[in-house]
């Protein structure tokens, strides 16, 4: 009996670390290899046709209580480079004050719609009403906080004279870096950055960047109101049949995510509920009879992602078990202990903390926020708004 439970508890081992190895090492690989096989990328070209006039483009933001940093988006839009007569920006605001500003009287030459809510409804319901008020056939969708570059518009449009292509996102940078855990954000932002910049150029991307993406105004679906409007949005061109890829020049420059350790795991709570919620609604996706790559890439990439804080919790009650009878074990258990001791200690050591233990800070934070994202959807919780916090502590 003993010699069973032995030999379980290293399929339990293995088994998770199979997990782990298939989010982070066994997908990026096979993404890369996928590219070395086609040296002819299916990557869009991004020259602009002269031949083809451009479309009008509508660029939607929903903002709930973040009057302080409307100031500075309208100044943002102003400043693209993209024909302001082809322009609209509708602006949703959604319970809160910021519809007493006459934007229109601030945007030379940019038709502005601005709407609002008495009461908090929630950004998917606030984004459907601006939509069906936009008049765009490119919709650009641009939170309060992202500053976009001048010419990102423009890059993202352009994708769109490939006609298989539906949705296009851009790449989110953090403007500034006020601590060590900020700066871990921005390693975990380039990783994720890589892996949109394969799967873009391979296929379809199975994360979409909520900050600054576009897609073909035909290809909108109703949000629903627990899902995140930026995977929701993906999935629904990709069920349609279009490519929803990346855009690396086209940069959103943002303030850091996580505002404080709290706040991180609130953060990452939510978004893992309301995600999985999204693809859930999307379920026909995961069929790679229908599908093909891209079923296992998103189950891989959203689902199995979503399933590390598991993983890590089988790992470390295997080799507590296992440490018992093997020194491989107890070694690699120690280690464990070593990893998550080094967390603790963030807190007391905060402003001169090296980028190594911030980095293991961050990562154990967004587990364990993942966990209870993971028990919200799997008990039924739904989340359709929030207080989002946009000033920086």
């Amino acid at each position: 009996m003993t010699n069973f439970l032995f030999v379980f508890f290293y399929g339990i081992f293995f088994f998770f670390l199979l997990g782990m190895m298939l989010v982070f090492v066994l997908y990026p690989c096979f993404l890369a290899c996928r590219l070395l096989i086609a040296c002819s990328s299916v990557k869009s070209s991004i020259l602009i046709s002269k031949s083809k006039p451009l479309p009008r483009v509508s660029i939607i933001t929903v903002s709930h209580k973040a009057a302080e940093l409307l100031d500075e988006k309208i100044k943002n839009i102003q400043q693209l480079d993209y024909p302001h007569h082809l322009l609209e920006f509708v602006f949703f605001s959604d319970g809160s004050s910021e519809n007493t500003c006459d934007i229109q009287a601030r945007l030379r030459n940019i038709q502005v719609k601005q709407l609002f809510s008495k009461t908090h409804r929630g950004k998917a319901y606030g984004l459907n009403r601006a939509v069906e008020q936009s008049t765009g056939e490119i919709l650009v969708f641009s939170d309060i906080d992202a500053i976009i570059n001048k010419g990102a518009v423009i890059l993202l449009v352009s994708h769109f004279q490939d006609t298989t292509i539906g949705g296009v996102c851009g790449h989110r940078a953090i403007a500034k870096e006020k601590s060590s855990l900020q700066s871990a954000q921005s390693r975990y932002l380039a990783f994720d950055n890589l892996i949109k910049s394969m799967e873009g150029r391979t296929g379809s991307l199975t994360s979409n960047e909520g900050k600054l993406y576009a897609i073909r105004r035909s290809l909108f679906q109703p949000i629903d109101p627990a899902a995140t409007d930026d995977l929701y949005n993906c999935l629904s061109v990709v069920k349609a049949k279009y490519r929803f890829v990346f855009e690396p020049e086209a940069y959103m420059y943002i303030r850091s995510p996580s505002r404080s350790l709290g706040h991180e795991i609130q953060r990452r709570r939510r978004i893992v509920a309301r995600s999985l919620h999204g693809i859930a609604k999307h379920k026909e996706v995961l069929n790679p009879v229908k599908f093909g790559w891209y079923s296992p890439g998103l189950f891989i990439n959203k689902i199995l992602r979503r399933c590390l804080p598991v993983f890590l919790m089988g790992i470390f009650l295997s080799t507590l078990f296992l440490s018992l009878r093997s020194e491989v074990m107890l070694v690699i258990l120690i280690l464990q202990l070593v990893f998550y001791g080094t967390a603790l200690l963030y807190p007391l050591t905060a402003k001169r903390s090296p980028k190594l233990v911030s980095l293991i800070t961050y990562f154990i934070l967004g587990n364990y926020g993942t966990f209870l994202g993971i028990i919200d959807f799997l008990t039924g919780k739904r989340i359709t708004k929030w207080i989002p916090i946009k000033s920086d502590e």
